[in-house]
């Protein structure tokens, strides 16, 4: 079975929450989420007959991140799903707001949070395969 490219993402940030980069492993981990939302995104344009529209319609957006009111109603209205009805997406709020202060501000991220994102990930980028 061939490993997906948020796959590989994801043991890449289990191996740097092994060797202590828990604030890097929560970033890496939230590409594996960015990259599976943008697939799953381009799979319901595709399955809904309005490929030609995906282009045009991602250019608006602020990027991939599902936590991000505008991606998460797009990603619903296209693909029929409510993700925040999921019982990951909790964890998966705390893990971008998370990620967004390791990287904005600089917040040094715990071994047991890192831990937290990597499971809020691997969720998501299940949910979304």
């Amino acid at each position: 079975m061939t490993t997906t490219y948020p796959e590989a993402l994801l043991t890449t940030a289990q191996r740097l929450i092994a060797d202590g980069e828990f604030s890097i492993a929560v970033v890496v981990a939230h590409m594996a989420c960015e990259i599976s939302a943008e697939r799953a995104l381009s799979r319901a344009f595709a399955a809904k007959g309005i490929g030609y529209l995906e282009e045009s319609v991602e250019d608006l957006l602020p990027g991939y991140n599902l936590a991000n009111d505008r991606v998460r109603n797009l990603y619903n209205t296209v693909t029929g799903n409510e993700i925040q009805k999921q019982s990951f997406w909790q964890a998966f709020k705390e893990s971008a707001t998370r990620r967004n202060r390791a990287v904005h501000m600089g917040r040094i991220v715990t071994k047991a949070e890192a831990e937290a994102s990597f499971k809020a990930a691997s969720d998501l980028v299940a949910f979304l395969k």
